[in-house]
């Protein structure tokens, strides 16, 4: 809502979505955005998402911030993702 602590949802928006590479039950799969704030908050993530994705890399490196995906599955999974996101 536009009255809301727009800054801890985003912080949180974005930990929710990225944080352990997306891999656990508590993982955010969706925002409901109140029409008013949706335009500015969507760019602010597409922002935060690429310099998550521009630290991809090794786990073990305290500047990754996204590591591989843990199975096959989880892979297959996050392709077939993608493939819905595009549709």
């Amino acid at each position: 809502m536009p009255d809301g602590d727009l800054e801890l949802a985003f912080q949180g928006s974005v930990f929710a979505a990225a944080g352990t590479a997306g891999q656990r039950c508590t993982t955010l799969r969706r925002l409901f955005l109140h029409e008013s704030i949706y335009d500015a908050f969507v760019k602010r993530l597409v922002g935060a998402y690429a310099k998550v994705a521009a630290r991809m890399g090794d786990p073990m490196h305290p500047d990754t911030l996204l590591g591989p995906l843990h199975t096959k599955r989880a892979v297959q999974e996050y392709k077939e993702g993608i493939e819905t996101i595009k549709r």
